[in-house]
């Protein structure tokens, strides 16, 4: 079983100390996008110039988000990855909600590369669209 970890929990520990992520942590593998690291440092980055981290809270944020890559297998954003973002959903989602699902979809068909292998992926996420496009393509809804 392998849980699918989505900007929206990993940034409520990252920039308020949420411990809601344990219940992700919990689980044997966690995975998510490589889009992660980028969505939490850009993030980061716009609070800061809103003004809403001093120093010290950016320092924070950074240590927090590297124990929390640290605890995470990154899953690259292959061509077969961006093929299926690119494919119809049966809800409205934007684009990188699109990555987000194919990543988890391509996952549980072939986790870690494993030719033959299925699994069950659940979505830990606070975005409505992208957990009603979860439960509608299949996978498993974890609210942290």
């Amino acid at each position: 079983m392998t849980a699918y970890l989505d900007s929206s929990v990993a940034l409520r520990y990252i920039l308020a100390g949420e411990i809601t992520i344990r219940h992700v942590l919990e689980y044997p593998r966690v995975i998510s996008s490589e889009l992660l690291e980028i969505e939490c440092k850009r993030v980061i980055h716009r609070v800061r110039m809103q003004n809403e981290l001093n120093d010290d809270g950016v320092v924070e944020a950074y240590r927090r988000l590297e124990q929390v890559l640290a605890g995470i297998d990154l899953v690259e954003l292959s061509t077969e990855v961006k093929l299926r973002a690119a494919e119809s959903f049966p809800v409205v989602i934007g684009t990188l909600d699109a990555f987000h699902i194919a990543t988890a979809l391509l996952w549980a068909r072939d986790p870690g590369g494993e030719a033959g292998s299925v699994e069950s992926v659940h979505i830990f996420s606070h975005d409505t669209a992208l957990n009603a496009c979860a439960r509608a393509v299949g996978l498993g809804v974890r609210l942290a």
